[in-house]
């Protein structure tokens, strides 16, 4: 069984939500311009508290290793919480550097782990699958932050409450594409229903020889000048276990075995690489 046929061909088991909205987003064509980032911030995350919150960034993978003195035994440390600390920063040695830049919005997971680990029940899961804080009952006590693996949850200290990534809904409501879609120069993302068998996500996560192509009126593949490349499309760090509704197409130019730690088989993937300081979480079973 495919992994779009476990987990998109029936009804969320846990929230019963029978669209599920996500992205597919082709890494080796980001430029690194961070103008899904600008677009972002400018429409939701323009206000007190959220100066320093980017609910869609852009990464330097790998990154976020603060450097040690020489002759230091203290760890090496990784901050997901500063969006491009240390960036471009290659690894391995010359010639052989490789480097990649990976958008990261939040996963609107199908089982996502912050929704249970808010006690006042303020984060929901809607019919389309996107997760939302519900700011009138959120008490900023900050479990979701520390639940979420991904660290896409941010606390606002003039609000005093959970903030994230809303999946540009009000702009899904009008007929429109998130931001982060519509703004993104290179073309790479493609948005839609995961569940629905028909929507060109679907088609190009269930078959890796497609990609999509710019829209022409008789081929009803409608991708408005988008070309992705061919190859498999994977979810970043699926070893997690929420299901994230983020999909990439991973980068060529990693050897497969760091790509491997990035990009794992849903449920298999390598966790060499640790998200906390304190070492990941440990998720309950089922």
């Amino acid at each position: 069984m495919s992994i779009w046929e476990k987990y998109y061909s029936k009804p969320n088991p846990v929230y019963g939500n029978k669209v599920q909205f996500g992205m597919l987003i082709d890494i080796s064509k980001c430029l690194g311009c961070h103008t899904c980032s600008m677009a972002c911030k400018s429409t939701w995350t323009d206000n007190p508290g959220q100066e320093d919150m980017y609910w869609n960034n852009v990464n330097t993978k790998p990154y976020g290793k603060y450097p040690r003195e020489k002759g230091s035994k203290d760890p090496v440390l990784y901050d997901y919480k500063n969006s491009n600390l240390y960036e471009d920063t290659p690894m391995g040695k010359y010639p052989n550097l490789w480097q990649f830049y990976l958008p990261r919005p939040c996963n609107h997971c199908a089982t996502p782990a912050c929704l249970p680990a808010c006690p006042t029940r303020a984060i929901y899961k809607r019919a389309d699958g996107i997760v939302l804080i519900d700011q009138n009952k959120c008490q900023g006590y900050q479990y979701c932050i520390k639940a979420c693996p991904y660290k896409k949850i941010y606390y606002n200290k003039a609000t005093k409450t959970g903030q994230k990534c809303i999946m540009c809904y009000p702009l899904l409501e009008k007929g429109r594409e998130p931001q982060c879609v519509s703004s993104c120069t290179g073309k790479i993302r493609i948005f839609g229903d995961l569940m629905d068998p028909n929507s060109t996500i679907s088609q190009i996560i269930r078959d890796p020889e497609k990609g999509a192509r710019p829209y022409r009126p008789e081929s009803k593949f409608k991708a408005v000048h988008r070309y992705l490349n061919k190859g498999e499309r994977r979810q970043y760090r699926p070893d997690w276990g929420t299901i994230p509704s983020i999909w990439y197409i991973p980068p060529k130019n990693v050897p497969p075995e760091e790509a491997e730690k990035y990009f794992g088989h849903a449920l298999k993937g390598l966790i060499s690489e640790p998200y906390t300081p304190e070492g990941p979480i440990k998720f309950p079973e089922g």
